[in-house]
Parts: structure tokens; C-alpha cells; sequence
């Protein structure tokens, strides 16, 4: 596999290339046919396309029979896969043809499936042994890599949980900081409306009516700042996929069910709690003052 520009009409894009044996290909890959067929044992110059990339690679969708020109070669596309990738797959003989720094009967990768799932290690085993004898070289110095389906789905459970961790650490930095700026706020605001808030205490306003006011006024502030973050992280979670090659738009990250309604309305009961608990002090403390000391403040 390598990667290669691909050019359709007047359009230029790269995307990699991998080189499949046809005769096996269809029994070992997990991905379905969408549209088309698979790759034939006697196909030359046609390839299977990613599903991203007959919607979305380019300005116009491609479909099938269609044909684009990899490297300096006309290609006819036979299939579109249903997944969600820009790859494309074509004849072995015609990868090693195409892409450049490829030597014929060399291969990148090597994809093994055993029949039974409850075997795979017992594989994997027998695989990384039978490679060091042929290859002459020794555990502790293996020049060759053995990873199954399960493995790469724990390495993708770690990065997820890390990833989760460091967002989580970063999202609780982010309310304390969010916090401790509307509490100085409202001690600011407090500071501000000291003298009507002794008007409003001798014409016969309570201590609870001025903590409610204050309170409402920090909860306000809350959830003006939950909605303008709501907006900005549907916006950021649409954009940030098509930057790196994907396809979602913010509406579609909403509507598809990445960011649930029952999300939205979390963080923002989440952003309004904030406000009032930060509130707290600053609403007591402007509740507690004396109509007399309010009024002489200066």
C-alpha cells in the first residue's frame, strides 16, 4: 500500500492505495459492497472505492464505471465499499505497477483469519513463532510486527480513556475557571449596586428577595455561557472531522445522534448550577447589608 494522487475531471486529490490479492480479498476484508461488486480474479485496471470517497472525496460524487486516473493509469471503479473511508483498493499486479518504490512479490502487510475467534491467540502464538524461525531473529529483537483485531480494539480503548481523561481534566479546569469568573463578577456587581441595593432594602425589599435577584442575575450568567459553549462545541465537533478528511457538518453531528439533545440540556442545567453556586457568597453577602451602610456608600 502506498499513498498516490488521484485525479477526476479537473480535480486532484491524494488518498492511499492498497494492492489486493482478488482471489482472497472478498473472503478476508469485514467491509460490505454497497454498490458494484468486489474486485474479480481476473479484473486488471479497476478498483473498489472507500465510501467516503465516491461521496465526499471530491467536489462531484463518483460512482460506478466511472473513471479516474491514479498516478499516470486509467482506472475504472467496479465497487464502492459501505464504510466511511477514502482508500481504494485495486489489483496487486496493478498496485505494484502504480505506486512508486514498490518491488513485485514485496508486500507491506500480511492479512491472516482464523475460522474460529476463540483461537486467536493460540494464532498468534503459532504465527509470531513460525516467523522468527523463517526469518532467523529472535523474540527480543523481531524485525516484523503480529497485531490481531483485538488487540488494536484494546489499544483503541486506552487512547479513547486517555483521551477521555485529559478532556475531563480540561473540562473541570474550565469550570473553575468559569466559576471563580463569575464569582468575581458578581462580587463586582455587588460592589456596584450597593446603593440600590440599600434603596431597595428601605423601601422594603427582604434579604431573600436581594439573595434571589442575585442569584437569578449569577444563574443568567450561567446559562448565557452554557449556550454560547454548547454552540461553539457543535460547531467545533462538525468542523474538526471535515478538516481531518471526514464528511459531518455540525447539523449532521446533532441530528445523527453524536451530540444528544439530553447532552445539550445536561450541560447547559450543568452551566446554570455553576453560575448559582457561584453566586452563592456574593448574593448572601449583598443580602446581609445594612439599608444605612448602603446608602452612605460612596
Amino acid at each position: 500500500s502506498g499513498r498516490a494522487d488521484v485525479y477526476y475531471v479537473a480535480e486532484k486529490g491524494s488518498t492511499t492505495i492498497t494492492g489486493v490479492d482478488q482471489k482472497v480479498w472478498f473472503q478476508i476484508t469485514t467491509s460490505k459492497i454497497k454498490d458494484g461488486r468486489m474486485l474479480g480474479p481476473a479484473d486488471t485496471n479497476v478498483i473498489v472505492v472507500g465510501g467516503r470517497f465516491a461521496s465526499s472525496f471530491f467536489t462531484t460524487q463518483v460512482g460506478i464505471n466511472q473513471m479516474v486516473t491514479i498516478g499516470s493509469r486509467l482506472f475504472r471503479i467496479v465497487g464502492i465499499l459501505d464504510d466511511e473511508s477514502s482508500s481504494i483498493y485495486m489489483p496487486i499486479d496493478s498496485a505494484y505497477e502504480t505506486l512508486e518504490d514498490k518491488t513485485k512479490g514485496v508486500y507491506d502487510s500480511i492479512i491472516i483469519k482464523v475460522k474460529n475467534e476463540d483461537e486467536l491467540d493460540t494464532a498468534v502464538e503459532h504465527i509470531n513463532e513460525k516467523l522468527r524461525i523463517s526469518r532467523h531473529v529472535t523474540a527480543a529483537k523481531p524485525d516484523f510486527s503480529l497485531t490481531s483485531n483485538k488487540e488494536r480494539q484494546q489499544q483503541r480503548e486506552q487512547i479513547t480513556s486517555s483521551m477521555t481523561s485529559f478532556l475531563t481534566a480540561i473540562a473541570a479546569v474550565a469550570l473553575l475557571v468559569g466559576a471563580v469568573g463569575i464569582a468575581n463578577t458578581m462580587f463586582t456587581s455587588v460592589l456596584e449596586k450597593t446603593k440600590e441595593i440599600g434603596i431597595m432594602k428601605a423601601i422594603g425589599a427582604r434579604n431573600a428577595d436581594i439573595l434571589a435577584i442575585f442569584l437569578l442575575n449569577a444563574a443568567l450568567i450561567g446559562f448565557i455561557g452554557g449556550v454560547l459553549g454548547i454552540i461553539f462545541g457543535i460547531l467545533l465537533s462538525g468542523f474538526l472531522p471535515s478538516l481531518m478528511g471526514g464528511s459531518a457538518g455540525p447539523l449532521s453531528r446533532l441530528s445523527g445522534g453524536v451530540i444528544s439533545i439530553q447532552t445539550v440540556f445536561i450541560a447547559l442545567f450543568i452551566s446554570i448550577m455553576i453560575g448559582v453556586i457561584s453566586g452563592v457568597v456574593p448574593a448572601y453577602q449583598a443580602s446581609r447589608l445594612r439599608p444605612v451602610d448602603a446608602l452612605r456608600f460612596e
